[in-house]
């Protein structure tokens, strides 16, 4: 049996999108550009906030 896949609590923009199956225009439109998702600077590039993107997911329509 297959492990499942874990994802980092920090996620790449290529991982984001992936995350939570969702084309990365998409992603950065909806819930980016909206402010449902922050993008954070660090000194490895911008990541995202796993539990950030799963709290916007569960209020997708809020």
């Amino acid at each position: 049996m297959n492990e499942p896949e874990v994802w980092p609590k920090w996620l790449k923009r290529s991982q984001a999108h992936q995350y939570i199956s969702v084309a990365d225009n998409t992603f950065m439109k909806h819930y980016v550009k909206n402010g449902k998702v922050k993008a954070y600077p660090t000194e490895h590039g911008i990541r995202y906030d796993r539990d950030e993107i799963d709290e916007a997911v569960r209020h997708y329509y809020n």
